[in-house]
């Protein structure tokens, strides 16, 4: 990682090259040309992600599916959990210049429980049915249809699974519970993201909330490389009843 490196993400993040008629083709524009450099600006853009990784349960001989899994980095914070703790882990996006990147991180660590699918969150299903754990990672925010995608992994989720997000978001202007963000942040973040097709909602957790049963939820703000100011993010682990 270099300055040379940031450059290059920060100015394809402000004059990005997107094209294509479905989310699947704008998502492969956007990071053909950055898969390669994608890790080691947003690792310290993408906050919480190994903390979720810690809070995963445990599923001997089960599934774990990442869905928009990317370049794989996540399952690099699972350590030796990755073989004790699952029998299979999918890696499912529809970018497949990201799933080369998480294809050779899967050789190149010998990840042999490992497998990398190309496919949408909303189209990919087990070959066995279903899945002890589901994760978005940074994903929803991508998905145009988020609420479809958590839909989906809650009919693909074996009764009792759990289902595990870490993303950007803003608070509605009066939430229930929770955080409670300033006006600046609920109109700014939204906006900056949104140039990038992520697309900062108010409306994740209520939706989590209301699907699933809530196990643990974080709410943070974390430091954005480059820039005197905080983005909202959260952890949510919630099990299917």
């Amino acid at each position: 990682m270099g300055i040379r490196t940031d450059l290059r993400t920060i100015r394809h993040m402000a004059f990005p090259r997107v094209a294509g008629t479905t989310p699947a083709e704008r998502m492969e524009s956007y990071y053909r040309s950055t898969a390669d450099d994608y890790d080691a600006f947003r690792e310290r853009l993408l906050h919480g992600r190994r903390d979720l990784m810690d809070l995963l349960p445990a599923a001997p001989g089960g599934h774990l599916v990442d869905m928009g899994a990317g370049t794989g980095s996540n399952i690099a914070h699972l350590d030796e959990r990755r073989r004790k703790d699952f029998h299979r882990i999918t890696l499912v996006d529809v970018s497949s210049s990201m799933l080369d990147v998480a294809g050779r991180r899967v050789e190149r660590c010998g990840w042999d429980n490992v497998e990398t699918v190309l496919a949408s969150a909303t189209d990919y299903r087990p070959r066995d049915g279903q899945a002890d754990v589901v994760m978005f990672s940074y994903a929803l925010t991508m998905m145009p249809d988020w609420f479809a995608a958590v839909d989906h992994a809650r009919a693909i989720l074996r009764p009792g699974g759990t289902i595990a997000v870490c993303d950007f978001y803003v608070s509605r202007k009066h939430p229930a519970g929770g955080a409670r963000h300033a006006a600046w942040r609920r109109h700014l973040w939204p906006a900056w993201f949104s140039h990038n097709n992520v697309f900062l909602s108010p409306d994740h957790l209520p939706y989590l909330r209301a699907r699933f049963t809530a196990v643990h939820v974080r709410e943070r703000l974390s430091p954005v490389p480059y820039l005197p100011a905080r983005v909202p993010y959260y952890l949510f682990i919630g099990t299917k009843d």
